[in-house]
């Protein structure tokens, strides 16, 4: 008597933006799964971290998966649940960070939920699933190691280039962006203490001329073995110095004249850490 198609309902507007890619991901997963192999580590080597990333946490949102991952994770589900690409940039920073079995663990059971369903995770499964979710809590309060450093700072220029602040890139050139680098305005090397913190977040980047980043890094430098004992409070004090001396310069064309300017901001930044070296001394 009556035929009409039917929709699935219009994604909820906070993972609107992402929810056409996840949808593109998930039909590749499918057909990979139907056609190619029940093997789901390897149907997941061929996926990026941002891929993977996009996959949980549109999943997680339309799925409304949340229950199964449970308290155990505060902070990662407060980041996950915003949605849009800043959620998923943040979770592939953070899969980064994440022991490599722990990500080949999180894969093997998201792509079961994948490709057949929330369902489908047997109750170890769903134990296994909320376990390592508490694990990726804790390594947001664990110091970066070389690997995850080197891939975020790639990440950090690239996308601070392209996506953060193209004009910059664009008033430069090809020739002149090789005499820019990206700053973390807070280090990575305190990432730990900040696990709220989008790390590679626009807010906490900064493109500047490598005199200017030099002179920047000189000042972190100083604080010398302080560094190892620095608590929040301490690395948010070193921060705002460094922005109060140096913001001139932050994402504009460094004009070489002002290397008289540039080295008076080191002198009087130098300054304030060393006071501050002396009230955190033992």
């Amino acid at each position: 008597m009556e035929a009409r198609v039917l929709e699935p309902l219009p994604p909820p507007p906070e993972v609107a933006d992402i929810s056409q890619e996840y949808r593109a991901i998930h039909e590749h997963i499918i057909h990979e799964f139907q056609e190619q192999t029940r093997e789901y580590a390897v149907m997941a080597a061929g996926f990026t971290l941002e891929q993977i990333a996009y996959s949980i946490v549109g999943g997680l949102a339309l799925k409304g998966a949340w229950v199964i991952v449970g308290k155990g994770a505060p902070t990662v589900i407060s980041f996950l649940s915003r949605g849009g690409r800043g959620a998923v940039l943040w979770f592939r920073n953070l899969l980064v960070r994440t022991p490599a079995a722990d990500r080949e663990l999180l894969v093997r059971l998201w792509m079961k939920t994948e490709t057949q369903g929330l369902k489908a995770l047997t109750e170890v499964e769903k134990q296994e699933l909320r376990a390592l979710m508490g694990r990726m809590e804790k390594v947001l309060e664990t110091p970066l190691d070389d690997t995850a450093k080197n891939r975020l700072w790639a990440w950090a220029r690239e996308e601070y280039f392209s996506v953060y602040n193209p004009q910059l890139a664009k008033l430069l050139g090809e020739e002149g962006l090789r005499a820019y680098e990206v700053h973390h305005l807070y280090p990575m090397r305190y990432a730990h203490l900040f696990p709220k913190l989008d790390l590679n977040g626009k807010a906490n980047l900064v493109g500047l001329h490598v005199d200017v980043h030099r002179s920047v890094n000189s000042v972190w430098l100083s604080l010398g073995r302080t560094a190892q004992r620095m608590k929040p409070e301490d690395v948010t004090r070193v921060v705002e110095i460094i922005n109060h001396h140096y913001a001139r310069w932050f994402h504009k064309v460094y004009n070489p004249a002002d290397g008289a300017a540039l080295a008076s901001a080191q002198r009087a930044a130098l300054g304030e850490v060393a006071s501050l070296k002396a009230l955190l001394a033992p």
